[in-house]
């Protein structure tokens, strides 16, 4: 019966993708595009106010660093000790004098702040007093703007007063530049009553606009303008176009000059956000205009953009979904029809899809898979033969052992009734060695029972090369308990004897060091032999690794040796565990073997032999 696609992998996943997916993310995205404006305007507004804030708390410092410096006409003393309120008071001062004393006062005005470019004073009577930070200028003989400005009345200018901006050429002569200007009275100190209530002057300090320019560069604004204004006075400070200085234009409006209460704050007025904050304790504000067109446009036009693409997206991710899983079920049948015909016992199956996605990497690993499945079943095949052959070669040599043994014996007996015991000791050596080889037939022994085998058959070895060779054990009592498959050590040291010691000139050693590590058993066998070059270590190596069982090298050295042995250790121990081989020619040869911790003889059936 033809199932309906909704039973399909394919028709669940479709559903799945369009309920929990496309939809969802669809909804999400409304959702998202509905706060999206809401959010992008309070992070501007958030923005914006803290660079209005950042730009009134530069320009306050500005002024209080002016103010400060214009409070050192009270610390000022001449030469004899007296004030500046003194000096001017001084009838029986000349006016060169007082001009000196004066122009002194101004200068330490000028140095506590970096920010001033001139002072000027004018005191009761109209006389004025300038100094200027650049000497080529000089005050204009008919300038009547500080004249003008002149306060001594009581309540007026006590505390700081900011002028507007002006050009400098109306006060003073060689300069182009722009400055607005501090004012503040100054009192006589002489008396605590005088001080509250009889001003001896007035103190202008000029500040250079250039310098609050230099803090706007700074700030770096892309968008907006800034403004430094009065709105009791409808005079600016700063603006941005210098044109807004000489006649008197008042670029941000009546209406925004209304708003401008309080500390800080922001308005939306006729399409453009107003950011201010009050300078100090004066009527000046730090105004910033932006457009809100201008600052929101960018996002909206965004926001549209966005959405056109998401709805595009949406449809074409669900076209390229259903394309996709119809591409991906073909593959998915073949990799199904090929698991089935495995599952049958065929392994020569054979997967070909090329796709260039996950479904090409899937296939290629069921395809390894089918064929190290198959190299294992072959590989324990042959070791299982290798088994059957090794069992039926220790058949043939066991003919008739007790009958060797007790011949055997009956020579040895007949050596010692001779008094040759040197015979005796060898054939009893002999004897032990054969029941060790045919004797129980066991895949692991206790490494004791190895050791004292090898020492027997070093007693032989001795005889046969007069005492020119030596064996060194070292091993614990308690590793010497533990378990190792039967026959391990004994083809490593007949190796070690005739291709190493044999042909050194002298006597020679092997030695033996047993030490367990933390998760394995390290076999050590060295000899001082004549050593091998490189090509023959790398030879041994590769025959080693080779892992076709029985292999050996050209000259059948391994044959029923060191490659035997290495073979039973990967089947019977695992592949991490067997030995490696070093050599140094006229140094001598190394052979380390890495063996599991066998503490029972039933380890040897449980481990892994994968």
């Amino acid at each position: 019966m033809r199932r309906r696609i909704t039973d399909t992998t394919f028709g669940k996943m479709t559903v799945a993708y369009l309920l929990f997916g496309v939809i969802p993310l669809f909804l999400i995205s409304l959702l998202f595009f509905s706060r999206f404006t809401d959010n992008i305007r309070e992070t501007m507004i958030r923005n914006y106010a803290q660079i209005n804030g950042y730009f009134a708390r530069n320009v306050q410092d500005i002024m209080e660093s002016a103010d400060a410096a214009m409070a050192e006409l009270y610390n000022y003393e001449t030469d004899d000790g007296e004030s500046l309120a003194a000096v001017l008071k001084n009838s029986n001062l000349t006016d060169g004098e007082r001009s000196l004393e004066v122009d002194e006062a101004l200068k330490e005005v000028m140095a506590k702040s970096k920010h001033i470019a001139s002072t000027r004073f004018v005191d009761i009577n109209g006389k004025i007093y300038s100094v200027y930070y650049n000497q080529e200028k000089t005050l204009r003989n008919d300038a009547q703007y500080y004249t003008q400005m002149r306060i001594i009345a009581q309540d007026e200018m006590r505390d700081l007063c900011v002028l507007r901006t002006t050009e400098e050429s109306n006060i003073c002569i060689n300069s182009d530049d722009f400055i607005f200007v501090l004012v503040r009275n100054y009192m006589d100190t002489t008396s605590i009553n005088r001080a509250y209530n009889t001003p001896l002057g007035t103190l202008f300090v000029d500040i250079n606009v250039n310098v609050l320019e230099n803090l706007v560069d700074k700030i770096g604004l892309e968008k907006g303008s800034l403004y430094i204004c009065n709105p009791k006075e409808k005079h600016y400070v700063y603006s941005q176009d210098r044109k807004d200085y000489l006649d008197g234009r008042n670029p941000l409006g009546e209406k925004v000059m209304a708003q401008l209460k309080g500390s800080e704050g922001y308005e939306k007025i006729d399409g453009n956000w107003i950011f201010y904050a009050r300078i100090m304790d004066t009527d000046e504000y730090a105004v910033l205009k932006l457009n809100d067109a201008e600052a929101m446009g960018y996002y909206f036009s965004n926001r549209t953009m966005m959405a056109v693409i998401l709805l595009f997206s949406c449809i074409f991710l669900v076209l390229l979904y259903i394309i996709f899983s119809k591409r991906m079920s073909e593959p998915v049948q073949k990799v199904q029809e090929a698991m089935k015909q495995v599952e049958s016992g065929r392994m020569d199956v054979h997967l070909e899809i090329n796709t260039h996605d996950e479904m090409e990497i899937i296939a290629d690993g069921f395809n390894k898979m089918v064929e190290r499945l198959n190299d294992y079943i072959n590989q324990v095949y042959v070791a299982r033969i290798c088994q059957k052959d090794a069992e039926l070669n220790a058949l043939k040599m066991q003919i008739q052992p007790h009958y060797l043994y007790n011949t055997l014996d009956v020579i040895r007996m007949t050596a010692l009734e001779k008094n040759d015991e040197k015979t005796a000791e060898l054939l009893e050596c002999l004897a032990h060695q054969l029941r060790y080889v045919m004797g129980e037939h066991t895949d692991c022994i206790v490494l004791r029972d190895e050791l004292q085998a090898l020492r027997e058959y070093f007693v032989i070895m001795k005889v046969r090369y007069e005492g020119r060779i030596r064996l060194s054990i070292q091993v614990s009592d308690e590793d010497a308990q533990l378990y190792i498959p039967k026959l391990l050590l004994q083809p490593v040291v007949e190796n070690a004897i005739r291709h190493g010691l044999r042909e050194k000139k002298g006597e020679g050693t092997v030695a033996i060091r047993v030490e367990r590590k933390e998760d394995y058993l390290e076999i050590v066998v060295m000899d001082d032999g004549v050593g091998m070059e490189e090509d023959q270590v790398r030879i041994m190596q590769e025959t080693l690794d080779n892992p076709e069982i029985g292999k050996t090298d050209a000259n059948g050295r391994l044959s029923v040796g060191m490659k035997n042995v290495y073979d039973r250790i990967k089947l019977n121990c695992g592949k991490e565990y067997g030995f490696g081989i070093e050599s140094f020619q006229g140094v001598g040869t190394i052979v380390t073997y890495r063996l599991p911790i066998w503490e029972e003889p039933e380890n040897v059936e449980s481990s892994d032999r994968g």
